[in-house]
């Protein structure tokens, strides 16, 4: 089966981009073992989901403005998958986000998807697996949107020679699906700390190691595990200056990178320009991208560039290094970059602090910083258990989301044109909780549930929802708590189709009354990915300009599966009428026919005129979603 999932309803602002290109590429999502050439670590005992036969898989490039193209055939027999393209706002484009159960259905196995939509936010993002925990098994890979006619960019690219992608992967030997079955398990099976560290899609897995004298156990490594074949260089000509555009796309851990003999310049935060900080190292929370400037100054040789976990007690290292010309690896016993203590409780914070936008006025948000929030909302991240089965959750204001059978979306827009639906904001979706503005307690959330005399059980198990109207300026106050065995968690928070700015950050308890007065309202750092530090909290300001259904969720991916997020759903009478790809994914699972088309207007665009593909009525349009399962 093909389903064309075509540009949904584009205003002229998206298509008149001067000299806008057609960006194509052809995924093929196949299972894989992990034998060498495939194996990222010399350990060679794990199924993988890869596209193309790579790890990390394609880098997406488009200029703003640019249509881009990507038809994707799952050729698993077993499992369904959707690609988010996350940093991609999508404005305009609700149907095209890429996340199944919420504007879509899932991609089935032996079916083919072609998702179109035009290229936004210029920076550094990324695309990854939304289904389950299928990105722990390598659907990933980098996007880079660029903009010639950007005043920004154009003075940023004076500074720099050229660009490298520095992808940032933690690596399981447990394939994402056994993962999965552990957290939904009582007794509960934690997924772990992951066995490597990938930069680049490679890495050293301890166990497969060649140095000192024990011999590898050959049933599970490669027979050649040298540091040459398994380490990945970063080539630089000395005197030139790079952009390393660094993606953490890791799906548990944050990192801190660093580059030995080296400093970094942050120039880019999630596709934002910022003032110029200069760096020794540099904390990334999950799924968050920088920019830095390095310049090839130091004697010609290699440099180890190496990534620490933090803020987790124990977690491989990762290593790379920075290649001037020809010069040889480095040896083992070489020096390592000074990183942060894992336990540092000080190092994100400060390194946050020090961000701002270099010129808010650039991006088309930045009125709300003077206007007066029309919601204020505390939105309290607690571990729970779930009084029906007694399994491990997390919960948002004690509500642990669940995800719906058939996409979020349609069930709004079918909702709010009902007849005698109540208008929207008052429309009841059903089968949905709203998440409440503040926690129904409070207490000392540098203390655990049980010292304080709360629950350990949370309210409310299922469709959790925030209600917006389009123009809705939110404040939004993100408060850490305790897990119930008392670990003091690092989250990390993405918002889907909005870019927002971090008005604030605090440790301890947020106070309603007095942290407000700090927020930085004149040039706070704007990104789509929200650092939530242990015992801390964050504040989030954005306004709801992009109608449709958007999730909100922690981006450790366990975490996201076992209940911690939520959806925004903004002013879904709005909306058109759904398209084919994102109706009933049952009745879609069941269709069979081999060649089908699915489009999102009325005509066949002439883009895809004359390929010898069926054009179908609406009710012989069908998508696929032969497993649902619950989406990150």
């Amino acid at each position: 089966m093909i389903i064309n999932v075509l540009l949904p309803w584009i205003s002229s602002s998206l298509v008149s981009v001067a000299h806008a290109a057609l960006i194509e590429q052809v995924w093929n999502v196949r299972p894989r073992r992990s034998r060498p050439p495939l194996s990222p670590d010399c350990f060679t005992d794990r199924d993988m989901l890869l596209i193309n036969d790579l790890n990390p898989g394609p880098v997406v490039q488009a200029n703003v403005g640019d249509t881009v193209r990507i038809t994707i055939t799952n050729h698993s027999p077993t499992t369904s998958i959707g690609i988010h393209f996350h940093g991609l706002p999508m404005k305009g484009q609700p149907f095209a986000d890429g996340v199944p159960t919420q504007n879509q259905c899932a991609t089935g196995p032996m079916q083919t998807v072609v998702m179109e939509f035009i290229a936004q936010n210029v920076g550094t993002h990324y695309w990854h697996g939304h289904t389950s925990l299928n990105r722990l098994d390598g659907l990933q890979g980098a996007i880079v949107i660029h903009d010639p006619t950007d005043l920004q960019e154009q003075d940023l690219r004076t500074l720099y020679d050229e660009d490298r992608i520095i992808f940032l992967q933690d690596w399981y030997h447990r394939a994402g699906s056994s993962a999965r079955t552990g957290l939904d398990s009582e007794p509960f099976l934690w997924i772990g700390n992951p066995q490597s560290f990938l930069i680049n899609g490679m890495g050293r897995f301890e166990g497969c190691s060649t140095a000192g004298s024990e011999i590898p156990d050959t049933t599970i490594c490669a027979t050649n595990c040298d540091i040459q074949d398994y380490i990945s260089p970063i080539q630089v000509e000395a005197g030139k200056t790079y952009r390393l555009r660094i993606i953490n796309a890791a799906s548990l851990v944050a990192v801190n990178f660093a580059i030995a003999n080296h400093t970094m310049t942050i120039v880019e935060a999630d596709g934002t320009i910022v003032d110029p900080v200069t760096v020794s190292n540099l904390d990334l929370t999950v799924a968050q991208r920088y920019s830095v400037l390095l310049t090839a100054d130091q004697p010609p040789s290699s440099y180890w560039a190496t990534t620490v976990v933090r803020h987790r007690n124990a977690g491989p290292m990762g290593y790379a290094y920075l290649q001037y010309g020809d010069s040889s690896a480095p040896t083992e016993e070489g020096f390592i970059p000074d990183h942060p203590a894992w336990n540092d409780l000080l190092a994100g914070p400060e390194q946050d602090a020090k961000l701002v936008t270099k010129d808010p006025t650039a991006y088309d948000s930045h009125d709300v910083l003077t206007a007066t929030p029309t919601r204020e909302l505390i939105y309290v991240g607690t571990q729970a258990r779930r009084s029906s089965d007694n399994l491990l959750r997390w919960a948002v204001n004690n509500i642990t989301m669940q995800f719906p059978a058939e996409p979020l979306i349609v069930q709004a827009y079918n909702a709010v044109n009902k007849a005698g639906a109540a208008a929207w904001p008052n429309t009841d979706i059903p089968n949905t909780i709203v998440v409440p503005d503040k926690p129904p307690l409070t207490w000392d959330y540098t203390q655990t549930l049980q010292n304080e005399g709360v629950s350990i059980f949370n309210g409310e198990n299922g469709v959790a929802i925030l209600k917006l109207v389009e123009g809705d300026i939110v404040d939004l106050v993100l408060q850490n708590a305790l897990a119930l065995n008392g670990a003091a968690e690092m989250h990390a928070w993405h918002l889907h189709g909005h870019s927002f700015w971090i008005i604030g950050q605090g440790h301890g308890t947020f106070d309603p009354e007095t942290d407000p007065a700090n927020y930085n309202l004149v040039n706070p750092v704007r990104r789509d990915t929200a650092s939530l530090w242990p015992y801390g909290w964050t504040a989030i300001r954005f306004k709801a300009d992009n109608v449709g259904v958007w999730p909100f969720h922690c981006t450790l991916n366990a975490h996201s599966v076992m209940g911690m997020g939520l959806t925004i759903i903004t002013s879904p009478d709005k909306l058109p009428l759904p398209p084919p790809h994102s109706s009933n994914c049952l009745m879609t699972s069941l269709n069979v026919a081999d060649a089908q088309v699915c489009f999102l207007a009325n005509e066949v665009p002439s883009s895809v005129a004359g390929r010898g593909l069926l054009k179908l009525s609406v009710a012989s349009f069908f998508m696929t979603s032969l497993i649902v399962i619950l989406v990150v």
